[in-house]
């Protein structure tokens, strides 16, 4: 499922940290571009066994940093980073794949 921009896959998967899930963006390069997501699943679908979502955006720079941070307080802001070294921030781990996955080449 494609989002609008990179803000709110930035904010769904901080939401997703903060209520002990998973909090990872995998990251690859496709042609010109660079797609930006993260894996979820639909709970219940098909028999109750779940359907499997990828969430992502399309980029035209390869990321900054390792890492993106995030807080929301007192306004909603996020950069790139390379590091963890200020606890103010809410860190996410950026993943760079070296194949694109069977079920993305479609994207």
């Amino acid at each position: 499922m494609k989002l609008k921009d990179l803000d709110n896959l930035v904010r769904l998967v901080h939401w997703w940290a903060a209520r002990e899930r998973t909090a990872t963006i995998l990251y690859f390069k496709k042609g010109e571009k660079y797609i930006m997501g993260t894996m979820t699943s639909i709970p219940g679908w098909y028999n109750l066994e779940g359907m499997p979502l990828f969430l992502y955006v399309e980029t035209d720079k390869k990321p900054k940093g390792v890492f993106i941070k995030y807080k929301a307080d007192p306004e909603e802001q996020w950069d790139y980073a390379k590091g963890t070294f200020d606890r103010t921030w809410m860190y996410i781990p950026l993943i760079e794949l070296s194949v694109i996955p069977e079920f993305l080449k479609n994207l």
